[in-house]
């Protein structure tokens, strides 16, 4: 069987971590990189291997000069749409990075493109194939937790770790900040573990509360240049969502506590606890809480190994791109509510319905 050949669009820190996993499997080349940065391609190629003649700053000419099966963007969240429309349009299979995209509009399109073409369009959230969160989702799905009414969203925030890159608090670059940064991993995490309910309303808040004060960058915490600061550091929203259940998100890059508590879900029959797992319920006449002893799994080469398999069947995707068009939406409406201050309706288009 010939290898998949396969191109990376954008050189920085996590086309690394992709690159790393793609070599590991011997029926993949890494053939080509793209980065507006002539110096960190030529160095991202010298460090995976990629020939000389496959080094490119810009990625249309990537895509119509090398012969590709399939892409890695990692790009700045901003700029995850329009190279992963461009190589499903042409025909390649494409893995893009978290966020999916930094509108729903975007993301849609992104979904159209891949319909259009027939090819795979996968969103990279790896933690899809944590133990942690696969255990619960069968847990919610067994039904022992009874009907689900109330869950919280978070990875716990951060004291003080906003990213120093400008690709990531600058807004032409990065789209948002904490929560198309971390806060879409908690909302896919939660949303992958209910099942994926409809959101029907948002009422939510954003705030750049810590980025903008120089005497915020203490030590100890991530280093990053407040005058570059013009996205949000915290993020809280309550969703509503068809049958009852209302789920709270809330997410922070900087704050003056330690954390903002694990995610966790309440059902009528039993609730359970993420990070670690614990389930809650009563048993024989007596409240219990039950631990699971769970493998250990490296996610981002399951992200890796996943992605590239489908690829060779020619789909599906591992992850249906339509739920993450879902939390687009989601996240466009929690934008939205911030800036009205009031409960916005989540507009979901008619393809990711049904």
């Amino acid at each position: 069987m010939a290898k998949i050949r396969v191109g990376i669009i954008g050189a920085g820190g996590i086309a690394n971590n992709h690159a790393h996993y793609y070599r590991e499997i011997p029926d993949v080349e890494l053939v080509a990189v793209a980065d507006v940065v002539e110096e960190r391609a030529r160095s991202f190629a010298m460090r995976w291997g990629i020939p000389p003649d496959g080094v490119f700053t810009d990625y249309v000419k990537m895509l119509d000069s090398v012969e590709l099966d399939a892409v890695s963007v990692c790009t700045p969240h901003a700029v995850h749409a329009k190279p992963a429309i461009e190589a499903l349009k042409r025909g390649v299979h494409v893995l893009v990075e978290k966020p999916m995209a930094s509108s729903g509009a975007e993301a849609l399109e992104m979904l159209r493109a891949a319909r259009a073409s027939g090819k795979i369009l996968m969103v990279g959230f790896q933690t899809r194939w944590s133990p942690e969160l696969r255990a619960a989702r069968k847990i919610v799905e067994s039904g022992a937790l009874g009907r689900i009414y109330y869950a919280e969203a978070t990875l716990g925030g951060r004291r003080r770790g906003i990213p120093g890159s400008p690709t990531f608090v600058k807004r032409e670059l990065a789209g948002g900040g904490v929560l198309l940064d971390i806060g879409c991993y908690a909302i896919d995490n939660m949303m992958f573990v209910l099942g994926h309910p409809r959101p029907l309303t948002v009422s939510a808040v954003t705030e750049a509360a810590i980025g903008k004060q120089r005497e915020a960058a203490v030590e100890g915490g991530w280093p990053w240049n407040p005058d570059e600061f013009e996205v949000e550091d915290f993020v809280a929203a309550f969703i509503r969502f068809e049958g009852g259940l209302t789920m709270v998100l809330k997410e922070s890059w900087a704050m003056h506590a330690d954390t903002l508590g694990p995610p966790f879900i309440l059902g009528t029959k039993g609730g359970l606890r993420l990070s670690p797992l614990e389930v809650y319920r009563d048993e024989w006449g007596y409240m219990t809480n039950t631990t699971l002893k769970l493998p250990q799994v490296d996610i981002y080469r399951e992200r890796i190994r996943n992605f590239v398999e489908a690829v060779k069947r020619g789909g599906p995707s591992p992850i249906d791109p339509r739920e993450i068009v879902v939390e687009m939406f989601i996240i466009d409406a929690i934008y939205e509510s911030a800036r009205k201050g009031r409960e916005v309706e989540v507009k979901l288009p008619s393809e990711v319905l049904g």
